[in-house]
């Protein structure tokens, strides 16, 4: 059964219009971990939303009351955390680089996995900005951090009050250039170079665009398909998932 705050990922992933359900799941991610602890008064005053939108919220999720609402993310997040646990032990890295089409050698393209999740760690937010199937991607990604403590989101153009910060991590995803074509000017408005940028992309000659001059750039090789980059994103992400949490939690 898929948790819950995977389908609210989904849903928000999604998302076309700047209404209370994209408000109140943003409010989830962002304070997912606290959420445990909110009584329906407290999450109602702290989303800023009413009791009919939050009542909305919950029954488009199939529940009935806050109650369940709140049961089920308590049960869920000890059901991935024990999943997150389990599936780490004895993952080793070396399968994942062993599949990637890269130009430097498995030592230095790790060590550059190993510096953005140390990115992540200190952040506060990390952003995800990429196309249709690279965001589908990213949702097991963001499950995993977001059950781990951090804020993981994906940009979305129809936000008008979104602005970047220097606590944020982005990470733009885009083989060809063309998802940096279409975002760049826009978001450099919004202060994207405020931000620490990660490039993951086919495509160096885009490393410059826009003067967005991205503080990493993981590169892959391969044709400009899409197909061969799609399976390799999907493997950057896991590695960072995997790294993350053995840099950072393993241990404890």
């Amino acid at each position: 059964m898929e948790i819950l705050i995977s389908r609210i990922l989904k849903y928000l992933n999604g998302c076309l219009n700047d209404d209370h359900m994209y408000r109140i799941g943003s409010f989830v991610v962002k304070h997912y971990n606290e959420i445990c602890q909110y009584d329906l008064e407290q999450f109602i005053k702290s989303s800023k939303c009413s009791q009919e939108e939050v009542q909305d919220f919950f029954y488009h999720l199939g529940f009935h009351s806050y109650e369940e609402f709140h049961q089920q993310l308590i049960i869920d997040k000890q059901i991935r955390l024990d999943q997150i646990n389990a599936r780490m032990l004895h993952t080793s890295v070396d399968k994942f680089l062993s599949h990637l089409n890269i130009k430097f050698s498995k030592e230095e393209f790790l060590h550059t996995i190993d510096q953005i999740c140390d990115l992540i760690f200190h952040a506060k937010r990390v952003v995800i900005v990429g196309a249709l199937y690279p965001s589908s991607i990213a949702v097991d990604f963001q499950t995993d951090l977001i059950t781990l403590g951090k804020e993981v989101i994906e940009y979305h153009h129809f936000d008008k009050s979104f602005t970047f910060s220097e606590d944020d991590v982005v990470i733009f995803i885009t083989a060809t250039g063309r998802t940096m074509e279409n975002n760049a000017k826009k978001m450099v408005k919004q202060h994207l170079c405020d931000a620490y940028v990660v490039l993951v992309t086919q495509n160096t000659k885009y490393i410059q665009f826009e003067n967005v001059c991205p503080d990493y750039v993981v590169h892959v090789l391969g044709t400009f398909d899409g197909l061969e980059f799609s399976y390799q994103t999907m493997m950057i992400l896991d590695l960072l998932r995997i790294r993350y949490y053995q840099k950072f939690y393993e241990e404890e």
